[in-house]
């Protein structure tokens, strides 16, 4: 399953600074999810990316901001987030949606 990144962070997730971080940041947490253990398949923004903060490298590339998760982590962190009330990071809807998948109410990736 490929989630694909919201409209406004498209470019920010094909970028040679992302992927210069993102390996950074894998790499620093051994490759392994800083929750279970497991291999790490996502690197996770603890403040989400938004359409205002994502040019700011204090949120968007800064290491401190970012941790190694699996997969199963990941979306739980974001079912937490959104259980939380969190509102700095706007769920996937079948209307923006391109992939056949999208978050439920819960954070809950679904098929379409």
């Amino acid at each position: 399953m490929i989630i694909i990144a919201r409209d406004f962070a498209v470019a920010f997730y094909k970028s040679a600074e992302w992927a210069k971080v993102r390996q950074y940041v894998l790499a620093r947490d051994k490759y392994k999810c800083v929750k279970c253990g497991r291999p790490a398949e996502e690197v996770h923004h603890k403040k989400h990316l938004t359409p205002d903060n994502i040019h700011d490298p204090w949120i968007a590339l800064n290491p401190d901001n970012l941790a190694s998760l699996c997969k199963d982590c990941h979306f739980a962190e974001h079912r937490e987030d959104k259980a939380a009330g969190k509102k700095a990071h706007e769920y996937k809807t079948k209307s923006d949606c391109r992939d056949g998948f999208h978050f439920d109410e819960f954070g809950q990736v679904v098929p379409d």
